[in-house]
């Protein structure tokens, strides 16, 4: 059983650079006892530098996702794992007619293989605890789709589908599974973490120069524009709604909007203390 009065352990996995990287600093410097994996440690002295900047602690350790042996013994190594974010993702860009099926089965072993394999190693573990927590991040592309990116926008779907079905499959252990399905930012899978597809210079290709076209339409257009990861990210409808208004220069009406609701709320809740009042004089006199 976990021990209520140690942190919460959280394992995140592709953490040498990106959301990954990001999210293992920002939840060590809150105070969680922080599993930050990634494939290849010699990527590691990324993450160790941003930690040492926000003076913050967390256990590194290598996980490649695509391993079964190192799932189970890294499920094993830190049981109990109270959240889990399955992070870990690769992107090979190219034409669905033009990449191999080896690529694309090794897009879907990192990007939902993986992460299937590494929920269903943890979550036994949470629910002989009857809590957790479990966080996928998937893409923008596993809602839309991407064009001459179709096996990673598959697996992005199917990431979202696999999260959306054991939600209610979990829900009876107290267990949470959610998705995130971040746009472009500045992160890796855009920059080293891409590959070309084997066949990118095969000029037979029907689809070669719209290939061609893709990678520079990526490098000149898309990838420019990207917007750098945040630590802090504005959900739900009210709070857009409240931060799109400050942008606007709006926050004094909305300030007015709010006080006006106060005072009516006010209002009524006085009618009805006072008519509640009334009635409890007026039920007296009868006695």
């Amino acid at each position: 059983m976990t021990d209520k009065t140690q942190p919460k352990r959280v394992l995140i996995t592709g953490c040498s650079s990106g959301f990954g990287l990001l999210t293992a600093v920002a939840v060590a410097k809150a105070g969680f006892d922080c599993i930050a994996t990634m494939r290849n440690l010699n990527k590691a002295h990324y993450l160790e530098e941003a930690l040492k900047q926000a003076s913050a602690t967390a256990t590194i350790d290598r996980l490649d996702v695509t391993d079964a042996v190192c799932i189970k013994q890294i499920a094993e190594k830190y049981v109990p794992i109270d959240i889990l974010i399955n992070n870990a993702g690769i992107l090979i860009m190219a034409s669905a007619l033009d990449m191999t099926e080896d690529e694309m089965r090794k897009i879907f072993e990192t990007n939902y293989f993986g992460a299937v394999a590494l929920t269903r190693a943890v979550v036994p573990g949470m629910i002989e605890n009857h809590s957790g927590l479990i966080i996928n991040v998937a893409s923008l592309a596993g809602l839309i789709g991407h064009m001459f990116n179709a096996s990673y926008s598959a697996s992005k779907h199917a990431l979202i589908g696999f999260t959306k079905s054991i939600r209610p499959e979990l829900k009876p252990f107290n267990i949470k599974v959610v998705s995130v399905e971040p746009g472009y930012h500045k992160t890796e899978i855009i920059h080293a973490n891409a590959n070309l597809y084997e066949n990118f210079y095969d000029k037979t290709s029907p689809l070669f120069e719209y290939n061609r076209g893709f990678l520079r339409l990526m490098l000149n257009k898309i990838v420019p524009r990207a917007i750098d990861p945040k630590p802090h990210y504005i959900i739900g409808k009210n709070a857009t709604f409240a931060t799109t208004a400050q942008w606007l220069g709006l926050t004094g009406l909305l300030e007015k909007f709010a006080l006006r609701k106060l005072d009516d709320a006010t209002n009524r809740e006085n009618k009805r203390a006072e008519a509640k009042k009334s009635a409890g004089k007026k039920q007296t006199s009868n006695i």
